[in-house]
């Protein structure tokens, strides 16, 4: 058992526990490719101080392994030139679709990059900074939506009812529907479907028959384009989610068009939708260039754009910049490869500039939090597919995988956010790349693991739960017969204060020993580089390890910092090589909600330690060792005693910040290890 559990009890009870080290290894890893650190996209400017050298020695002092390198444009709901060099499919007005080129200039190493956002965007929402919207219903009908071209026949090689499209609009609330008035683009659909729900598996996550409903006069099968108008149903209809289902298209273009992908998919400028009355319509679509708008999600959108599209905000590290800057310390990289927002040929071309550069890649990883952006598993699929296909031709033995899940949720089923369960998501997808012969080129399965949303809930709440909702993720995804990867982990999606204190330090070290002790391949702590506090929810906190001083290049480690260098240079040898994961009990003990967590490693050198988490913030746990041998054991403990922090709103710092505390004791004696603490026990 990798992780004991005691009493369901706010506080631990009195007494000793014994701790039972088994000698016969249950697995094993290597920490230098096993436990590594997350960099993503910053706002523009901040790439240069990020790398600085003084910023990199901060982050390689905490003792991590390998680099993932993130992709922010692909949650941005933005196309990615990886390199300012390319091409445009239309050059001369620079737009269309764009390729970054994939030889090397020597002369001009890649430093940073840029996302471009997508004219014909379809979601109101997106996972990065959202200052976007979606033009189905911006009021403007000289903008439009158009779904993605590589989703049809012309790349599917299949009819286009194969990869149906949609649009669904909800209005928060049920409405009467009986009329819809949609302004169609070029392409338009000539076969689709008027469909309305009131609650369910709207995106996914329940079989559409049993949550769409046709309306009674919804059934279109020769679409005629233009100003189209229909009236539903003679009555009007309740209904909280309307969707548009597509699966025809005119193959008509805009005039002057001349890329043959612009024929391909749908488009729609503008939809209204509401009641029709004897002498008005009562439109229930709020149009507006804006959050404001009715909250719109389409199941796919063209990667077309515009060198006057970019994204002025952010910033991608440029691939050459990481590679150079030190932080990988000449490991491997997992390097996200754009799927969703982009086209297979800009993907496949950064592959092959990896592979020219001679930059090492341990993974590809395609894709990111496609189920969070209500992507079909079969589209995804689909694109993944080509991806691959091209990476493939371009870099034989690339490791591919994905699709980098927002987070793998065991608990609820309610698809209106974006937990719900991934089994049969995964299946849709798996089954996608069968169809294309494909199923080789998905090689490892991806991740993210934020446990909590609610970040006003106390954390004496939330921790005891963290080590049972990992363990049920881990049974449900090994099912999967993958090699298992976290391209992310932290407290929460959302900046909180407990991502500051301790209560951070001790999740995060619990996340990473749990998993990799429990079979999993890989886990990136997210975000490895220095930064700022943030606000949400009227916490302020971040996902740091090291808080920027002002404008000053000090970093200052925090909670997490120290507990992930205990991890990686106490409970792990520092040097790396093959660690044996050792079984742990706790007898008498088990089947409750976990207070305290442990896990033990055989290290290289034939040494043993013992990881031990103290989730109660108000009792030590005193631990009597059996298995450690003989010898006196150095015990290095982070707690209150070492570490506090002081909330005051954008100002909040630390009050008590120093290193883990070491000492010696007898392998006969009690160990104490303190409330709300994170302690190593290393017998040599």
């Amino acid at each position: 058992m990798l992780a004991a559990s005691l009493a369901h009890a706010e506080t631990l009870p009195p007494g000793e526990v014994r701790v039972e080290i088994g000698h016969n290894p249950i697995g094993g890893f290597d920490p230098r490719q096993a436990l590594g650190g997350g960099i993503d996209g910053h706002w523009e400017g901040e790439t240069e101080d990020m790398l600085a050298p003084e910023r990199v020695r901060k982050m390689l002092d905490a003792g991590l392994g390998p680099v993932s390198l993130r992709l922010r444009t692909e949650l941005a709901v933005d196309a990615w030139h990886w390199n300012p060099r390319g091409r445009w499919s239309d050059p001369k007005h620079s737009q269309g679709y764009w390729t970054s080129e994939s030889q090397p200039d020597p002369k001009n190493p890649i430093c940073v990059s840029y996302g471009y956002k997508l004219p014909r965007r379809g979601n109101t929402l997106d996972e990065a900074n959202d200052d976007g919207y979606s033009r189905l219903n911006d009021g403007d009908p000289k903008t439009f939506w158009k779904s993605n071209p590589y989703l049809t026949q012309a790349y599917t090689g299949e009819p286009d009812r194969r990869h149906p499209q949609w649009v669904v609009l909800d209005f928060g609330k049920p409405v009467p529907i009986n009329v819809i008035n949609i302004l169609w683009g070029e392409p338009f659909a000539t076969t689709f479907r008027l469909e309305y729900a009131t609650k369910g598996g709207v995106y996914f996550g329940g079989h559409p028959w049993n949550v769409w409903h046709c309306f009674p006069q919804g059934c279109i099968r020769h679409g005629k384009g233009g100003d189209q108008v229909i009236k539903l149903s003679r009555h009007p209809l309740r209904a909280r989610y309307l969707r548009i289902w597509m699966t025809e298209g005119s193959g008509s273009a805009l005039p002057g068009a001349t890329d043959p992908r612009d024929h391909f998919g749908y488009a729609i400028r503008e939809i209204r939708a509401g009641e029709a009355r004897r002498f008005d319509f009562d439109d229930h679509v709020l149009h507006r260039p804006d959050k404001k708008q009715t909250l719109c999600y389409a199941s796919s959108t063209d990667p077309w754009h515009r060198a006057c599209d970019r994204d002025l905000k952010t910033e991608q590290p440029g691939i050459d910049r990481i590679a150079r800057c030190g932080i990988t310390r000449g490991l491997p990289l997992m390097l996200a490869i754009p799927v969703l927002y982009d086209t297979p040929e800009n993907g496949s071309a950064l592959a092959s500039y990896t592979r020219r550069t001679r930059i090492p890649m341990s993974r590809l990883e395609l894709g990111e939090e496609p189920d969070g952006q209500r992507v079909d598993p079969r589209d995804f699929g689909a694109l993944y597919a080509q991806s691959a296909r091209l990476i493939r031709s371009r870099v034989p033995d690339a490791v591919m995988g994905g699709p980098s899940f927002v987070t793998v949720d065991v608990a609820r089923d309610d698809d209106q956010t974006y937990r719900f369960d991934k089994r049969c998501w995964i299946r849709g997808f798996r089954r996608e790349l069968a169809r294309w012969g494909q199923s080789g080129d998905l090689r490892f399965l991806s991740f993210e693991w934020y446990p909590f949303d609610d970040v006003s809930e106390p954390e004496s709440k939330q921790l005891p739960k963290a080590c049972g909702m990992m363990e049920r993720a881990l049974a449900r995804l090994q099912r999967e017969h993958l090699p298992l990867v976290i391209g992310e982990f932290n407290y929460s999606v959302f900046p909180c204060r407990p991502e500051v204190d301790l209560s951070g330090a001790l999740l995060n070290a619990e996340i990473a020993a749990q998993f990799l002790c429990g079979g999993g391949d890989a886990a990136y702590f997210y975000s490895y580089e220095p930064n700022k506090l943030e606000q949400t929810y009227g916490s302020w906190g971040n996902q740091i390890m090291l808080l920027k001083e002002g404008k000053s290049s000090a970093s200052i480690p925090l909670a997490t910092f120290h507990a992930l260098r205990l991890l990686a240079r106490e409970w792990m040898n520092p040097l790396g090589g093959y660690h044996q994961v050792l079984p742990v009990r706790l007898p008498g003990m088990e089947g409750h909600c976990s207070l305290i967590s442990a896990f033990a490693l055989k290290r290289p050198d034939g040494s043993q330690s013992l990881l031990v988490i103290n989730k109660d913030a108000k009792r030590p746990a005193r631990l009597l060792l059996q298995g450690l041998g003989r010898n006196p054991v150095t015990l290095a403990t982070l707690s209150a005693a070492e570490y506090s922090w002081h909330p005051d709103g954008a100002k909040g710092r630390t009050s008590r910040n120093l290193p883990p505390s070491n000492r010696k004791i007898a392998a006969t004696q009690a160990a104490v290890i303190p409330p709300y603490s994170i302690a190593v026990l290393h017998a040599r």
